[in-house]
């Protein structure tokens, strides 16, 4: 029996189910052997082929992140000179995808429920055969990167290392409403965009880190403004000691727009529901909603600067979990008013009705939640209002998750809700002190994010302002 090629292969691709998978399948080939590589971003992707040229195959999810596609990731990966075969592996299929990634340059476009070793053996053959008879053309020429390009649904463009437009496809021209592709050719970068000061940050992270991705507002021809979802990668080309910035482009306008008129009435919604969950409850006040939204917001604003967090939080997060921690304790409206205002310690059945309240809280905004999609706000919501009540060490409910397994969102919410219930009357026991609250939480570090725990700790007399501003 012959024996099996071994394939140096990077699979780029966030569920680590469809990973398991291919690396199942890669060493019941009949003919390869896969030795399988694994990142998740395109930042780490870049990183990674930089570092390992001898990559033979790479299996790219179209999905593989909830802001960018797989498309745009193959543009990227083209544009920086990588010539292997890409597979495309998608959740389900798309004859109109399918066409997008195979104009771009992929071998092959493959659906998970189909995928078998059989197909993936057939797909790897077919993209190596074709790879082999091109790679004469391919060496010479830019081939796969004009393909990319030039037929992608993205605004593209490419800019030197001052800024300066040097190229640009016919959907970045027809974004930005132009008529011609040379009415932009030599135009600084800048100029496309509203806040200078944001483009020249964006170039100095480049610098650093690679890649950026991220939200910008556009400005037309026309002077109207648009906002887009950007992706911009520093290209390095070793053998020509040169260095360039490549830029693609999604407009989200419409997006952006229906998602704000639809997050202001999520949010005018749940505001009444949260102050009236109050009311009937007649458990807190709205001072209490209003303190945790403020407590909530100081800590996010505040691990913003830890590096942990800095590409993941940003303004609209912290704005978005504010709200969303309002509505913490909405399922306690269906928690009976004779446990919830008991005044003496409550038995063991008591304790187990209390703990039901975050999936009530969940059932109870089901309506409204099924529909969240990919809706940040609608799944902070979910997350803070089913696990604030989980804790680190893996002793809260009604889970029992520890560490990272608990959403940061229900994290954060969590230190919160604690603080305001320790230094708030209730009816078996009179409020603790600030100094009181905070000697506590010292003892009870366990039971919180150490980096969240470690905001507090340092900030605490924050919390004793906001608390005071809103007695």
């Amino acid at each position: 029996m012959a024996e099996k090629r071994v394939l140096e292969t990077l699979v780029i691709e966030d569920d680590p189910f469809s990973v398991a998978v291919i690396k199942h399948y890669g060493n019941n080939l009949r003919d390869y052997q896969l030795n399988v590589h694994h990142v998740v971003t395109l930042e780490e992707a870049l990183e990674f082929l930089d570092r390992n040229p001898q990559i033979e195959i790479i299996f790219l999810d179209y999905r593989v992140h909830s802001k960018i596609t797989g498309l745009e990731i193959l543009q990227h990966i083209r544009a920086r000179g990588v010539k292997v075969p890409v597979i495309v592996i998608t959740g389900s299929g798309n004859e109109e995808i399918a066409v997008a990634m195979i104009k771009a340059g992929a071998s092959d476009y493959l659906v998970k429920g189909n995928l078998s070793p059989q197909v993936l053996e057939k797909a790897i053959r077919d993209a190596l055969s074709w790879y082999e008879r091109l790679r004469e053309v391919l060496d010479k020429e830019s081939l796969l990167t004009d393909m990319a390009l030039k037929t992608s649904l993205s605004g593209v463009c490419i800019a030197d290392m001052k800024g300066l437009i040097t190229y640009v496809n016919p959907s970045f021209v027809k974004m930005w409403g132009y008529q011609r592709e040379d009415e932009l050719i030599g135009k600084p970068l800048s100029e496309l965009f509203y806040g200078k000061e944001v483009l020249s940050e964006l170039l100095k992270t480049l610098e650093e880190k690679k890649t950026w991705l991220g939200e910008l507002v556009g400005a037309r021809k026309d002077n109207h403004h648009f906002y887009l979802q950007a992706l911009f990668s520093l290209i390095e080309e070793k053998i020509k000691a040169t260095s360039y910035i490549m830029a693609s482009f999604i407009d989200v306008t419409k997006i952006k727009e229906a998602e704000k008129k639809r997050e202001a009435l999520y949010r005018g919604i749940m505001e009444v529901f949260a102050l009236r969950a109050e009311e009937v409850g007649n458990t807190e006040t709205a001072g209490h909603i209003r303190r945790i939204a403020e407590y909530t917001h100081f800590i996010a604003e505040k691990l913003r600067e830890i590096k942990d967090f800095a590409d993941y939080i940003d303004e609209k997060y912290i704005n978005d979990l504010s709200y969303a921690s309002m509505l913490h304790d909405v399922g306690k409206w269906r928690t009976p008013n004779e446990i919830l205002l008991k005044p003496s310690e409550l038995t063991e059945a008591e304790w187990e009705i209390v703990k039901q309240h975050p999936r009530l809280g969940v059932e109870m905004l089901s309506p409204l939640l099924k529909d969240k999609g990919s809706n940040q706000y609608l799944k902070l919501v979910e997350n803070v209002v089913l696990y604030h009540h989980e804790r680190w060490d893996g002793s809260g409910y009604p889970e029992g998750l520890k560490g990272e397994e608990i959403p940061l969102s229900a994290r954060i919410v969590a230190l919160a809700d604690v603080y305001d219930a320790l230094t708030s009357e209730r009816s078996y026991r009179k409020a603790l002190t600030h100094e009181e609250a905070v000697e506590i939480i010292r003892e009870e570090k366990d039971k919180f994010d150490p980096r969240i725990w470690n905001v507090f700790i340092e900030n605490h007399w924050e919390f004793k302002k906001i608390r005071e501003r809103n007695k």
